[in-house]
């Protein structure tokens, strides 16, 4: 038995209907993924900005805070840029570097720069102790006027005018009753604060190696020359700044703990996709604690000359001249970790057409600033990323402070 209207047939959609419901399918989809694309792309500009502002901004923190730190304990002004010579026994090499607070080394081409940053963590700030003997190089002892602050795992700096210096590391300071006091550098294992045996890791056997191995007169107080003897602390730190490329188009902001060289691992990752390191000297040529940040730029700083700021220190400076510079001005320039898409029209990248500027380089020849080359990682693909730039002023406290009657 049917039931129902007989008459009524049942009926379905014409393929006409279908094909304009799957168009109508087809258009939404396609303004769906149009508008994810959109999304999407809006999003990597955003975070690839927001990546170039932290690593920049954090790159920048890590030196800032260093410089602020530079030349603590650095209070012996014949000291300043003297070339420093030592040994570091568990990595069986050489320690060389300037002794100054700042140094900059200098980019060529355009090629980042390098900040070195030196600074002591002596207990007691004091004056430099006196030779009273002929120190020979091989010589285990410095005999001084006085000990006072110095302690085993303690290292030292033997200077004299006119030579470099020398590094080492105290490991004894029993004193002579009634003549000296001494300060011995020997080689293997000493006694630390807690009575452990600890290795003496820059006191090498036999003394450094030719032409290093360095003697010391006995100071002479007629003509107020002669061999000094001072703290820079148990852990006193002297680190480089620099901009490590892997190669292949990316690069990272390092710190290199100069004082362990030899040693696996000894080069710390700070801020990837750093690009960029720029520095100048901020010279005090007349004395008044301040660097007006519109002074002459000059390449290399004119010794005697009026306030300036210059890319180098001439090898001539003396631990005046390096008294006077009180300021570090840098640039940091870090990109965007995810690159852009290329142009649809062009098919090339152009989210970057031209270097960014560092103003704070300006000159009356270049009023616009100093072009920061951003290409030197990757000169293939550099316009794919999205850069930020940071500039600072950095006063050198301790160069402000600093004892100009030392």
């Amino acid at each position: 038995m049917r039931i129902g209207n007989p008459s009524r047939k049942s009926r379905g959609f014409t393929l006409v209907e279908v094909l304009v419901g799957v168009l109508i399918g087809l258009i939404g989809t396609v303004v769906i993924f149009q508008v994810f694309a959109v999304s999407e792309g809006q999003k990597r500009t955003t975070t690839g900005a927001s990546d170039a502002q932290q690593n920049g901004v954090f790159g920048l923190f890590q030196i800032e805070r260093d410089i602020r730190m530079a030349g603590y304990g650095l209070n012996y002004m014949p000291l300043l840029g003297c070339q420093i010579n030592g040994w570091y026994e568990p990595g069986n090499a050489p320690i060389q570097f300037k002794l100054v607070p700042v140094e900059i080394i200098n980019g060529a081409a355009g090629a980042p720069d390098r900040i070195r940053l030196a600074f002591g963590n002596s207990d007691l700030f004091m004056a430099p102790a006196k030779l009273i003997q002929t120190m020979p190089s091989p010589a285990a002892v410095y005999k001084v006027d006085n000990r006072f602050g110095f302690k085993p795992g303690d290292l030292v700096i033997a200077a004299e005018s006119g030579r470099p210096c020398t590094l080492a590391q105290a490991t004894d300071t029993p004193g002579t009753p009634g003549n000296s006091d001494n300060v011995i550098h020997n080689s293997g294992n000493y006694k630390n604060d807690e009575g452990a045996n600890v290795p003496a890791d820059y006191n090498r056997p036999g003394g450094l190696p030719a032409p290093n191995n360095i003697s010391y007169n006995a100071w002479n107080p007629a003509t107020g020359t002669g061999g000094r003897l001072y703290n820079i602390g148990a852990a006193p730190t002297v680190v480089t700044y620099a901009i490590q490329n892997d190669g292949q188009g990316h690069s990272t902001l390092v710190a290199i703990n100069e004082l362990t060289p030899g040693i696996p691992g000894q080069t710390f990752a700070l801020a990837d996709g750093v690009v960029q390191l720029q520095a100048q000297y901020g010279y005090d040529g007349n004395g008044d604690g301040r660097v007006p940040s519109d002074a002459t730029v000059n390449e290399n700083v004119v010794l005697g000359g009026a306030d300036q700021w210059a890319n180098n220190m001439p090898v001539a400076a003396t631990g005046i001249d390096w008294s006077r510079v009180i300021a570090i001005r840098l640039a940091v320039t870090a990109r965007s970790i995810t690159p852009e898409r290329p142009n649809p029209a062009t098919g090339v990248c152009d989210t970057t057409t031209v270097f960014p500027r560092w103003m704070g380089a300006a000159t009356a020849a270049l009023p616009a600033g100093v072009d920061l080359d951003i290409s030197l990682a990757d000169p293939v693909n550099w316009r794919c990323y999205r850069y930020r730039t940071f500039e600072v002023l950095v006063p050198i406290r301790n160069m402000v402070w600093f004892p100009q009657n030392a």
